[in-house]
């Protein structure tokens, strides 16, 4: 019963808060003339989370897509959402004032509003502190990344100073959770969060998506025009990833390093691990990370006897991250068949290939898409451990091969996802240039 009430209520709330955000949007409708005279080429940029208060996938892109911006000539200044870092309790450092810099990179933080009220109050209450920056750098557009909670308030800011609004829909938060809890795909709280993600890509100038397969769905979904869409994938730098050296890969070694979430199906590479096993053929497996599911797994592996085969190596910092996978012969990313996992694609599945690395990947849409024609690696059927452990064996056989299909990893990276190859596009005005989604 008490269920039953919480959902109504939600519903109710989900009902107001998108007709209020419609409202906000017509209010804050684009102006016709800019508030300042902007520079040329310059950006503010506005990502929820960065480093080194968060290491993740998110923000490890984050810090790239400024510094390739900035390459590229372009004038970028950086706002964190604001409230941020202070409002989230599971950073990992302490923010010790309105500025963080990071490799060169000035992160600028504002520490009210916090996001601990409801995302109409937010989004208004930060809207202001974003255009006050942005009016201050007198920049030319405002570009920020998802998720909704931190793109709306931007939106909103570049309404009102009548400036182009970039979005960088990354992923769509709502299907990772309905990844991890299967109730929530039916709530209020699921259709309310895809339906603020809608608003905001529609309403945006120039939406950038990190794949195909989410261009597809926004463009199915909300009805999102083809040709306001650009695609900005996982990238890499070629002076900042090298090469592995294959003479310090172990044989029968697959690594993997990234966050230990469910849905990334590290349960399935532990399972095929075994089955391997009871067939006679050794496997090692180094993994690098942290996250709730590895208190699980680590117990799957003592559970199945593989203890002395699966080394858990917990969050490590990037030089060893990547000495650890340097010594396998190759990575397995055995991620689950769930939407999310569908439509977007992890950013360490660019950089594995980019050190030369082949790959053990399920047989998902947006996989086969991120690889290519002519793939560096192996697919298996998601979520199906036999079948995993039949591929891991077919590859772990040819050390020939592996070595081959390492340059061709490495070479596809620097040909089609090179960071610069996109970028460009971002700091364009509205509408020139790009590869569409």
């Amino acid at each position: 019963m008490i269920s039953a009430i919480n959902e109504l209520i939600f519903e109710l709330d989900r009902f107001v808060t998108v007709w209020g955000v419609k409202k906000l949007l017509g209010h804050f409708s684009r102006s016709e003339n800019t508030a300042y005279d902007p520079v040329p080429s310059s950006l503010l940029n506005v990502p929820a989370s960065c480093l080194p208060y968060h290491i993740s996938g998110y923000t490890t892109r984050t810090h790239a897509v400024i510094r390739a911006l900035r390459d590229t000539g372009a004038s970028v200044h950086v706002l964190t959402r604001p409230g941020y870092p202070w409002d989230r309790s599971d950073r990992v450092a302490q923010a010790e004032g309105d500025q963080t810099i990071v490799d060169g990179i000035a992160y600028a933080h504002a520490q009210r509003p916090a996001n601990n009220r409801h995302v109409l109050q937010f989004a208004v209450q930060a809207s202001k502190v974003i255009a006050d920056a942005a009016r201050k750098h007198r920049v030319a557009a405002i570009h920020a990344a998802s998720n909704h909670t931190n793109a709306l308030p931007a939106l909103l800011a570049a309404r009102t100073l009548g400036i182009p609004f970039h979005y960088e829909m990354r992923g769509l938060w709502e299907l990772t959770r309905a990844s991890r809890m299967a109730w929530f795909e039916n709530s209020a709280r699921y259709k309310l969060g895809l339906e603020l993600e809608g608003l905001v890509a529609k309403h945006a100038d120039r939406l950038f998506v990190i794949s195909r397969e989410l261009g597809r769905y926004a463009q199915e979904n909300w009805g999102v025009r083809p040709e306001r869409m650009a695609l900005l994938p996982n990238c890499v730098d070629p002076q900042a990833i090298l090469p592995a050296d294959p003479d310090k890969a172990e044989p029968n070694t697959i690594g993997y390093a990234g966050s230990i979430m469910p849905y990334e199906g590290l349960d399935t590479l532990i399972e095929a691990v075994a089955m391997l096993a009871e067939r006679g053929v050794e496997v090692r497996v180094r993994i690098v990370g942290d996250g709730e599911a590895k208190g699980g797994l680590e117990e799957l592996s003592r559970r199945s006897g593989q203890t002395g085969r699966i080394e858990f190596l917990g969050r490590v910092n990037p030089a060893q991250a990547i000495a650890a996978l340097e010594s396998c012969s190759l990575v397995c990313i055995p991620r689950k068949p769930f939407q999310v996992c569908e439509i977007v694609p992890p950013i360490k599945l660019a950089e594995a290939l980019a050190m030369a690395k082949p790959v053990v990947v399920p047989d998902l849409p947006v996989f086969r898409d991120e690889l290519g024609a002519d793939p560096a690696g192996w697919f298996f059927r998601a979520g199906d451990a036999a079948d995993l452990a039949r591929v891991i064996e077919e590859a772990l056989r040819e050390p020939a091969r592996l070595a081959a299909l390492g340059v061709k990893a490495r070479e596809y990276m620097l040909a089609h996802r090179t960071w610069d190859r996109f970028v460009r596009d971002v700091a364009q005005p509205h509408g020139q240039g790009g590869e569409h989604a």
